[in-house]
C-alpha cells in the first residue's frame, strides 16, 4: 500500500510538472508525455518485491521520455528511488550493477537539461553512489536485525533447554531422596513384619520386638518424608534460596541408622578412625545416604548378614566402607531361610550419582567368598562440577 502511494505520488507530480512547466525548446507535453511519466513512476509500486526490475523499467521509460524530446522533470528520481530499494535488500554487487542504468539516465537528463559537462559527470557519479550508500546501510541493518533475531531465538531455546534440564535434574534429586527414604524404611518394615508373623505364636517377645521396630521405623520414615517436603517447599516457594541441608539426615545420625539396621536382623560392627572434622553439608548428607542405601541392600538381599561398617577420616577425604559376608547359611532366629525383598536396581546408580556430584568416587564389588563391598571416598571440601568417575565392578540387580 505504501509503495503504491509512492508510485502514484511520483506519477502525479511528474504529470503536473510536465503540464505546467513548458519551457521553450522541448517537445510539447502531450498524452504520450503523460503516459511515459506514469510508466517511469508506477514501477515503484513493486520496488520491494522486484527492486531490480523496478530500476530497469523506470530508467527505460525515462530514457524514452528524454529521447522523445520532453523536458527533464522529477521523473529522474524514480530510478534513484528504485536503486535505493535494490541497495536496501540486495548485496553490493547487485546494487552496483543496478546503478548502471541509473547513471545512464542521469547523464541523459543532464545533457537534455544542457548542464555543464562537469556537472553532468558529477551528477551521474554521485547520485548512484549516495543512493547505494544509504540503501546498503539499511541492508546491513536488516541483516543485523535478522541475525539478532536468530541469536535471540537461540538464546530462548537454550534457556528453555536449561529449564527442562533443571526440571529433570530436580526430579532426579527428588526421586533419589524418595528412594533413599522409602526403600530403606520399607525394607526394614517388610523384614520385621515377616519375622513377627513367623514367630507370633512361638516367640512372643521376639514378635513384640519386631513389631516395635516396625513402629519405630515407620515413625522414622514419616520424619524423613517431612524433612524432604520441607526441602521441596523451600525450593518451590522461596525462589533463589538454597535448600536447607539441615532438613536432610546427617552423619551424626549414623548411630541411629546402625541401630535400626541391627533391629532388622543385621549383625553390624561399626568402627571409626581418624579425627572427625566438619564436612560440607552435601558431603555430610551423601555419606549418610550411601550408608543407608548399602545397609538397605544388605537387608533386602541378605538379611541376617554380618556387616563391617567403617568410617575413616583422612587429611584430604572421608572414606566410608560397608562390607557384608553374604548372609547366614541357615535361617534367622527361626532356623528358616530369611525372607528377601526384591530391588529395582536403582540404589547403586543413585549412590554413584551422589558420589559424582560430590566430586568423589564409589566402588561396589562382590567378594570372592560371598558378600559385597561398597566403598565411597569423598573430598573434605565443597564439591565442584566434575565429570563422572569410573565406578568399579557391577552392582546387585
Amino acid at each position: 500500500m505504501a509503495d503504491s502511494a509512492v508510485a502514484v505520488g511520483f506519477a502525479a507530480v511528474g504529470c503536473i510538472a510536465g503540464a505546467y512547466y513548458r519551457p521553450p525548446g522541448w517537445h510539447t507535453f502531450d498524452a504520450l508525455g503523460y503516459a511515459l511519466s506514469c510508466l517511469a513512476a508506477l514501477p515503484l509500486a513493486v520496488r520491494r518485491r522486484l527492486p531490480v526490475t523496478t530500476v530497469q523499467a523506470s530508467a527505460a521509460a525515462y530514457a524514452v521520455y528524454l529521447g522523445l524530446g520532453y523536458q527533464p522533470s522529477v521523473n529522474v528520481w524514480t530510478p534513484v528511488v528504485g536503486l535505493l530499494s535494490v541497495a536496501g535488500c540486495r548485496p553490493l554487487a547487485v546494487s552496483w550493477a543496478a546503478a548502471a542504468p541509473v547513471g545512464a539516465v542521469m547523464v541523459l537528463s543532464g545533457l537534455a537539461g544542457r548542464l555543464h559537462p562537469a556537472l553532468v559527470v558529477a551528477q551521474a557519479a554521485l547520485v548512484p553512489v549516495v543512493a547505494i550508500a544509504f540503501g546498503h546501510t539499511r541492508y546491513l541493518l536488516v541483516r543485523a536485525n535478522a541475525r539478532l533475531r536468530e541469536v535471540t531465538a537461540d538464546l530462548v531455546a537454550e534457556q528453555e533447554a536449561r529449564a527442562r534440564n533443571a526440571v529433570t535434574l530436580e526430579r532426579m534429586a527428588i526421586a533419589r531422596e524418595l528412594h533413599d527414604v522409602v526403600a530403606h524404611h520399607l525394607s526394614v518394615i517388610t523384614i520385621q513384619a515377616g519375622l513377627a508373623e513367623t514367630v507370633l505364636t512361638s516367640d512372643v517377645p521376639a514378635a513384640r520386638g519386631a513389631l516395635r521396630t516396625v513402629a519405630e521405623t515407620g515413625r522414622g520414615a514419616l520424619d524423613e518424608l517431612r524433612r524432604l517436603l520441607t526441602v521441596l517447599r523451600v525450593q518451590s516457594d522461596d525462589a533463589g534460596q538454597e535448600p536447607p541441608y539441615e532438613a536432610a539426615p546427617r552423619l551424626d545420625q549414623l548411630p541411629e541408622l546402625v541401630g535400626g539396621a541391627t533391629a532388622a536382623g543385621l549383625d553390624i560392627r561399626f568402627t571409626a578412625a581418624g579425627e572427625p572434622v566438619p564436612l560440607p553439608p552435601v558431603v555430610d548428607v551423601c555419606v549418610y545416604r550411601v550408608a543407608q542405601e548399602a545397609l538397605t541392600n544388605v537387608i533386602k538381599h541378605v538379611p541376617g548378614a554380618r556387616v563391617d561398617l567403617s568410617l575413616d577420616y583422612t587429611p584430604d577425604q572421608v572414606v566410608l566402607a560397608i562390607r557384608d559376608d553374604g548372609g547366614p547359611r541357615g535361617g534367622v532366629r527361626t532356623g528358616e531361610r530369611p525372607e528377601t525383598v526384591p530391588g529395582a536396581g536403582l540404589g547403586l546408580i543413585g549412590m554413584r550419582e551422589r558420589a559424582r556430584i560430590c566430586g568423589g568416587r564409589l566402588s561396589a564389588t562382590p567378594q570372592d567368598g560371598g558378600g559385597f563391598d561398597v566403598e565411597v571416598a569423598l573430598p573434605l571440601r565443597e564439591p565442584r562440577r566434575a565429570g563422572p568417575e569410573e565406578a568399579e565392578g557391577q552392582g546387585r540387580p
